[in-house]
C-alpha cells in the first residue's frame, strides 16, 4: 500500500479522522496510530509486521536494559544491541552479495564453494527502522537520547507509517517528545501539510513517472539502442527522477505527519543547488548523511587523527554507505566514487586554507560558483550510472554509449529534456515555489478549499502515466 494509490487514501482518511476523534484521550490514540502503522506494514506481508515488533521490541529491551545495569555494564548492552541490529540487516541485505562474491572468487581459483543458497526476501524499510533502533541505543549511551515513557511510546516511534517505509530517519529527541506530549488541539499547520502532500504527489505521480517510463527505464536496459546525445539525457534524467521520487516521498511523509500532528525532519533542502560535493551531501538525504556521520564517520575518528586519516575515513564511510544500498558492485562503486570525491574536495579545503584562504569567508565570482555546480552536479549524475543500472556490464555498455558519439537512436523526445530541466529548477529554487504556493492555498476560503484539492488531484491524474512504478528507496 504505497502512498499515491486509493488504497493509501482511504486508509489515511479514516486514520487520520479517527486520530483526531481521540485527540482528548492519548493513549488511546496512540494506540489506535500504531495498529494503523503496523496494519500499514502488514499489506506488504503480515510476517514483516511481526519482524517490525521483535526489532522494536529489542531495541527498546537494551535500551531499558542499559538504564537498570551498572555503570560498568552499559557499554556492553549497548554494543550487543547495536550488533544485534547490525547483523539482522547483514543477513536481510548482504547474505546473497557476501555468497555470490564467494563463489565467483572460488570459481576463479578453480575450487567449488558450498555456501547454501537463502531465499531471502528484503523486508521493505528495515534499513530506515533499524538505522533508527541503533541511533536510539547509540545515543542512550552517549546520554543523548530520550528515555520513552512507555513501551507503546517507543513502538510508535519506531513504527510510525509516514517514515516507516523510506524516512526521514528520526532520532529519539525529534519525535519522542512529540508521542509523549499531549496531543495537539489542532492540525499544527494545515496549508504546510497540503502543499507538502502536493508537492509529493506532483514530483512522484506526473515528473518521476515520466521520465522512467519515457526514458530512464529503456536506456538502462538497452543502452545500445540509444544515441549518446540520447543517453545524456538518460542519465541527466535519472539523476532528476531519483530526486523527484524520494524528495516526493519525503514530501508526502512530513505532510500525512503534519496532519496527524507530528512534524518530521527536513531530509532534502535543494541539493541540485549544491556547488561542491561536501555541500551537495549536506543537502541530500540529510538525516541519512547525518546518521553516516554521527555513527560511523566519527566513531572512525572522523578528523581528529590528522588529514591523511581524514581522507580514508571519508572513504570508508562512503564504501558502506554503497554497501547498504544493496548487493551489487555497481553499489559499492558508486559509494567509492561519493567517498574519492569528499576525499579530494577535503584535500583541496585543506590546502587553501594552509595557504591562508579559508573556503567559508571566500568571496567567489558567479562564474567560479557555476562550474562549481555544474561539476558537481555532472558527478553525481555520471557516477548514478553504476547505481542505476542492474550490472557492471549494463553500466560499461552506458558509459561507452556516452562517449561513442553515436548518432542514431530511438529518437530524442524533447517532452524528456523540458521535465528533465524542470525537476532540475524544482531541486534549485524550489523553497520559493514551496512557498509560493503554501502562500497561495492559504489565501483560499475554507470552504473552497476541498474544490481546490480536487482540482489539483484531477490534473495529477490527467498528466500521470498509466502505471505508477513503486518507489525506489523501497529496494533499499
Amino acid at each position: 500500500m504505497a502512498f499515491p494509490t486509493l488504497d493509501f487514501a482511504f486508509f489515511f482518511l479514516v486514520t487520520v479522522s479517527v486520530t483526531w476523534m481521540l485527540r482528548q484521550f492519548r493513549t488511546a490514540q496512540k494506540s489506535f496510530l500504531l495498529l494503523a502503522s503496523y496494519y500499514f506494514y502488514a499489506q506488504w506481508e503480515l510476517r514483516l509486521a511481526a519482524l517490525l515488533f521483535a526489532v522494536s521490541f529489542g531495541n527498546w529491551a537494551f535500551g531499558e536494559l542499559w538504564h537498570r545495569v551498572q555503570p560498568r555494564w552499559r557499554k556492553l548492552v549497548a554494543t550487543m544491541g547495536v550488533v544485534a541490529n547490525v547483523g539482522l540487516l547483514c543477513v536481510f541485505k548482504l547474505y546473497d552479495f557476501f555468497r555470490s562474491t564467494v563463489d565467483d572468487f572460488a570459481r576463479f581459483l578453480g575450487v567449488e564453494s558450498h555456501l547454501p543458497i537463502l531465499e531471502i526476501l528484503l523486508p521493505v524499510g528495515i534499513s530506515f527502522y533499524t538505522f533508527q533502533g541503533i541511533a536510539y541505543l547509540v545515543d542512550t549511551h552517549r546520554g543523548k537520547a530520550v528515555r520513552p515513557h512507555t513501551l507503546l511510546d517507543f513502538l510508535l516511534f519506531m513504527a510510525f507509517f509516514p517514515k516507516l517505509l523510506s524516512g526521514p530517519i528520526c532520532r529519539s529527541h525529534e519525535l519522542l517528545p512529540q508521542i509523549q506530549d499531549e496531543a495537539p488541539k489542532r492540525v499544527p499547520n494545515v496549508e504546510e501539510a497540503m502543499t507538502l502532500i502536493a508537492s509529493g504527489l506532483f514530483k512522484k505521480v506526473v515528473l518521476a513517472g515520466y521520465l522512467a517510463t519515457h526514458m530512464v527505464d529503456g536506456a538502462f536496459q538497452l543502452p545500445s539502442s540509444y544515441s549518446s546525445v540520447e543517453l545524456w539525457v538518460a542519465v541527466f534524467a535519472y539523476t532528476a527522477q531519483l530526486y523527484l521520487d524520494f524528495s516526493g516521498y519525503t514530501d508526502m511523509a512530513r505532510g500525512l505527519a503534519l496532519l496527524l500532528g507530528f512534524r518530521l525532519p527536513e531530509n532534502f533542502r535543494y541539493p541540485y543547488a549544491a556547488t561542491n560535493i561536501g555541500e551537495f551531501w549536506r543537502r541530500w538525504h540529510i538525516t541519512f548523511s547525518r546518521w553516516l556521520q554521527d555513527y560511523l564517520y566519527f566513531p572512525l575518528g572522523g578528523s581528529r587523527r590528522g588529514r591523511y586519516r581524514t581522507y580514508v575515513n571519508q572513504i570508508v564511510t562512503f564504501a558502506v554507505c554503497g554497501i547498504w544500498h544493496g548487493s551489487r558492485w555497481g553499489f559499492v562503486i558508486w559509494g567509492l566514487l561519493h567517498g574519492l570525491g569528499l576525499a579530494v574536495y577535503k584535500f583541496s579545503v585543506d590546502v587553501r586554507r594552509a595557504k591562508g584562504r579559508d573556503p567559508k569567508h571566500a568571496i567567489h565570482p558567479w562564474w567560479w560558483k557555476l562550474a562549481g555546480w555544474a561539476v558537481t552536479l555532472s558527478f553525481c549524475a555520471l557516477v548514478r550510472v553504476f547505481f542505476r543500472a542492474e550490472d557492471l556490464e549494463t553500466a560499461a555498455d552506458v558509459f561507452r554509449g556516452l562517449f561513442a558519439f553515436r548518432l542514431y537512436g530511438q529518437g530524442l523526445d524533447l517532452t524528456v529534456v523540458f521535465v528533465t530541466l524542470l525537476s532540475f529548477a524544482i531541486g534549485i529554487w524550489g523553497r520559493p515555489i514551496f512557498e509560493r504556493s503554501m502562500r497561495a492555498f492559504e489565501r483560499v476560503p475554507t470552504w473552497a478549499r476541498p474544490a481546490v484539492l480536487v482540482g489539483v488531484g484531477i490534473v495529477m491524474l490527467a498528466l500521470k502515466p498509466s502505471e505508477i512504478a513503486p518507489y525506489i528507496y523501497f529496494q533499499f
